[in-house]
């Protein structure tokens, strides 16, 4: 499992119906960049504003396409253990090689039934699985016991991408080559050098792929970077709403990547 991935913008035409074909340029314009990890179907995806139908087109989408050379993950979020269930075992046969499992949102589930949904969820696949704690986006904030918990039961659960504290991982023993993404760019330097971060799930890399990259790889070589220079990418891209911008910048490049979903792509 690659320690660095891009997450992908899902491409909707006008009326926000999906545009699968939308998806072939940015692949190939981040594998032109140099990036052979890709994340689809996260945040940055408008993930929960798709329906579980949407979200299995995207997946026989992908299937058909057969793109080589580059990693796939593909993120599995749902309200019920029902549609998580029916989304993992569609990609249990598929093109992807690693499953993001995000935990329900806004219905804050207690710590246990959190982990009953991964058991069940893993009970469905043998691929490689990264666990996603997002609080300040679902409302649920992963326990340092129920995560340890859980690796210990899963020996495929390979990554955490943490978007809540990243420090009360320090000192922790994870099992080797387990990988801890940051999520997102914010605050990179720090989540590397000080957090403990192994990892990154990169949403500025869709603006800056070789720029992001080559800072990540520096920081985990304990190389020196140029701080200021990429806190001034970063902010670029991350002023004002994250997902707007990156398909701005895809709209221009002539990729059609389309408009982003009510009510987040409307006019300030």
């Amino acid at each position: 499992m690659n320690n660095f991935h891009i997450a992908l913008p899902t491409p909707f035409r006008e009326d926000e119906s999906l545009y699968l074909d939308g998806f072939e340029p940015i692949v190939n314009y981040l594998k032109e960049n140099g990036i052979d990890s890709m994340f689809v179907s996260g945040s940055t995806g408008e993930q929960h504003s798709m329906s579980i139908e949407e979200r299995l087109h995207i997946i026989d989408y992908f299937n058909q396409k057969h793109f080589l050379d580059v990693e796939l993950i593909f993120g599995v979020a749902s309200t019920t253990t029902r549609d998580g269930v029916r989304l993992i075992q569609a990609l249990e046969g598929s093109v992807f090689d690693i499953v993001m499992i995000g935990f329900p949102p806004y219905i804050k589930p207690t710590q246990q039934q959190a982990v009953s949904y991964v058991d069940e969820l893993l009970r469905h696949t043998t691929k490689k699985v990264i666990l996603y704690n997002n609080p300040s986006r679902t409302g649920f904030d992963l326990s340092l016991e129920a995560l340890h918990d859980l690796i210990r039961r899963h020996k495929n659960i390979l990554g955490l991408k943490e978007a809540g504290d990243v420090h009360r991982h320090r000192g922790t023993v994870f099992p080797e080559s387990f990988v801890r993404f940051a999520a997102g760019d914010g605050n990179l330097v720090s989540n590397i050098v000080s957090g403990g971060c192994n990892g990154l799930s990169s949403m500025v890399g869709n603006v800056f792929p070789k720029e992001i990259k080559t800072t990540f790889d520096a920081l985990l070589e304990g190389r020196a970077v140029d701080v200021e220079a990429i806190d001034q990418r970063i902010a670029q891209v991350t002023q004002g709403q994250t997902i707007v911008n990156i398909k701005q910048h895809y709209n221009q490049l002539g990729m059609g990547t389309g408009c982003c979903r009510l009510p987040v792509g409307a006019a300030e």
